[in-house]
């Protein structure tokens, strides 16, 4: 009996380190990744909503430069507007003059060859302290 359980023990040991140092089998391939419009919902492929803080205005251009967040760090979006674009604030109609800076908007904006358009621009009320 003490023959054949010094045999196993010998065995193990010998095979242990075979055991140990065999290659790991290969990871599995990661899934590729989603395409981002999946995760707009219904918003079309270029097309982008800002909310942030009006940095400055400049109703000679027809632009505004908005500071938003992005995770921990602050970003300067510059935004041009066209003809159409509608602005409002508390359902009423609003000028690209009548925003200054400190007012916070929600813009929705689409990405074109000279840079972001907005389509709406809309002044959200903030209560204060």
């Amino acid at each position: 009996m003490h023959l054949t359980t010094r045999t196993a023990a010998l065995a193990v040991s010998a095979i242990a380190p075979l055991i140990v140092s065999a290659p790991a089998p290969a990871p599995a391939p990661a899934p590729a990744p989603t395409p981002v419009s999946v995760h707009r919902g219904a918003q079309p492929a270029g097309s982008y909503t800002y909310r942030g803080t009006v940095q400055a205005v400049n109703a000679l251009t027809g632009s505004f430069d908005l500071i938003i967040g992005v995770g921990m760090s602050l970003r300067l979006v510059h935004i041009s507007t066209s003809p159409t674009t509608l602005l409002a604030a508390s359902g009423a109609s609003l000028r690209l003059a009548g925003l200054k800076p400190g007012d916070v908007v929600r813009a929705d904006c689409r990405n074109t060859p000279t840079g972001l358009v907005a389509s709406r621009i809309e002044r959200v009320e903030v209560p204060r302290p």
